[in-house]
């Protein structure tokens, strides 16, 4: 016995020896690559991988920086896409792969791979199972845009399952007195990681918009400004980005009201008995915390403005009539409150009294409702985009009839269109721009039905949490119903699962999973 315990302790010893020894040999080689690179290539370059290899390897001591890098790089893509065409490479790709891969070396390093259960995984799979299936009956036109297509929705569960590892569910036994878990810190990172990525992209549309100067001439408007765009490329997905930041923003500043309440009313006793005011170790985090929300909301709702997307103004009017409802635990104090404000905006409607921009930009919204069949109708430059929109409209309706069960293959509709199109209406524009007839036409009535499935699945669970949470956490559920709210409605008018957008879902779907665990 004695014997086999020695053995097995060498073992371990020479196997210890031999783990130090490489990663010194891995590091020394690391090392001498940066170091000859450093010397060959130009300043400017030498110091991005020089930055870039610090930030990697970060990322894999601390996958969560690994997140963070992914979805602060991945909405550049429609930018580095434009300006370097002929770049293989997707920057939200790669930061998939460093965050993927840091929770992997995690993982192995512990000698532990854990993959959590989310309670979104069955729709999740469902909706899968049915746009692969349509890629194999359909027999699409194209199946590496079909296939592609079916990445992109298994990276956006792949992500919210690693938020969830890798944020963990802690016992409160852990945390220190009267503080948060760990865990609660890590989902604090998570919400902090998704405003400023917000923020960055705010800022950049509004530069576009204010201070640019100069734009596509396709999105000067009134006024001698330019439609923001961030790095999207285009207004109506950076509109909707937006769209997804500032209900979490608003929601983390409004979550800070009950402890600035009661930090004010302490400050007032303290004042009014001539003592000295204690809760400045709460009153001090709960303002920064609240005022930095409350700046990210602002600049993403200006920056959603400025984007001048139709689907992006009717998505956070419907986004805020959510927020309205259900902030309050008495739900009539919610109903009546929405309700005064939609009264409010149609007692401005019928009296001419709304601002000139936003009647001019809907002047023209009631011709969706009207024209059923845009062939034949005169185009011109006012109708131009709506009637561009029908008939793409109209090219879904045509796949859907001769594909009804399964569409023509997930991802297809643009390598499909030209065999369903208008005779006017040559070039597609990569979807449908309304998500439903789109997966009606690439998924048919299946697709579409798991599609539906999925995000009643995901509205229910965010309703539960908001109904069973308090404080900071319940916030945060109302601030991701908003964010559903927003999507359901932007996307009657366009399809926002483009451009690295999913990455930023999957994160929020990872944080709404954390608020349904106990203790996270």
């Amino acid at each position: 016995m004695s014997i086999s315990l020695t053995t097995e302790n060498t073992e371990k010893n020479r196997l210890g020896v031999l783990r130090v020894l490489g990663g010194k040999f891995l590091f020394a080689f690391i090392a001498l690559g940066l170091g000859l690179a450093i010397a060959r290539l130009p300043l400017t370059l030498s110091a991005a991988l020089f930055g870039g290899a610090a930030l990697a390897a970060l990322a894999m001591l601390q996958p969560l920086v690994g997140l963070s890098l992914m979805l602060l790089i991945g909405p550049a893509k429609a930018l580095l896409a434009a300006v370097y065409p002929s770049m293989p490479i997707d920057p939200g790709q790669i930061g998939m792969a460093l965050f993927a891969g840091a929770w992997l070396l995690r993982g192995l390093a512990r000698r532990r791979i854990h993959w959590p259960a989310l309670p979104i995984t069955l729709p999740f799979a469902l909706f899968l199972f049915v746009a692969a299936l349509s890629l194999t009956v359909a027999h699409p036109r194209s199946p590496l845009d079909g296939v592609q297509e079916l990445i992109k929705w298994a990276e956006m569960l792949a992500v919210a399952a690693l938020v969830v590892d890798c944020v963990g569910v802690e016992s409160a036994a852990t945390a220190s007195p009267g503080g948060p878990t760990p865990a609660g810190r890590r989902v604090g990172w998570v919400v902090a990681t998704l405003l400023i990525v917000g923020a960055a992209q705010a800022a950049i549309g509004l530069w576009e918009y204010g201070w640019r100067g100069t734009g596509p001439a396709p999105f000067l408007i009134p006024g001698n400004h330019y439609r923001a765009y961030g790095t999207f490329e285009q207004p109506n997905p950076f509109g909707g980005f937006m769209g997804m930041v500032w209900p979490i923003a608003a929601a983390v500043a409004l979550s800070q009201v009950p402890a600035l309440r009661r930090a004010a009313a302490s400050a007032w006793r303290a004042v009014t008995q001539r003592t000295a005011f204690g809760p400045w170790v709460v009153f001090a985090p709960a303002l920064v915390i609240a005022l930095a929300g409350a700046a990210v909301a602002a600049a993403s709702l200006a920056a959603l403005y400025a984007s001048y997307s139709r689907g992006s103004w009717l998505g956070a009017a419907a986004a805020a009539v959510v927020m309205l409802i259900f902030w309050p635990r008495r739900r009539w104090v919610g109903l009546a409150l929405a309700g005064g404000g939609l009264a409010a905006v149609l007692g401005l409607y019928q009296f001419g009294l709304l601002p000139s921009f936003l009647s001019a930009r809907f002047a023209d919204v009631g011709d969706f409702l009207q024209v059923s069949d845009v062939r034949g109708v005169p185009i011109n430059d006012t109708n131009f985009s709506i009637v561009e929109r029908l008939a793409h409209w109209q090219a879904a309706v045509n796949m859907a009839q001769a594909n009804p069960v399964l569409g023509v293959g997930l991802g297809n509709y643009e390598a499909a269109y030209d065999e369903y199109r208008l005779i006017n209406w040559k070039y597609a524009l990569g979807h449908a721009h309304m998500i439903y007839l789109n997966m009606l036409a690439e998924t048919g009535v299946l697709g579409l039905a798991a599609y539906l499935v999925l995000w009643g699945a995901i509205i229910a669970l965010t309703l539960r949490a908001a109904a069973r949470t308090a404080g900071p956490r319940r916030a945060l559920a109302v601030g991701l119903l908003a964010v559903w709210a927003h999507l359901a409605v932007h996307q009657l008018l366009d399809n926002l699962y483009v451009d690295n957008i999913p990455l930023y879902l999957g994160a929020q779907l990872g944080l709404l999973c954390l608020l349904i665990a106990p203790n996270s």
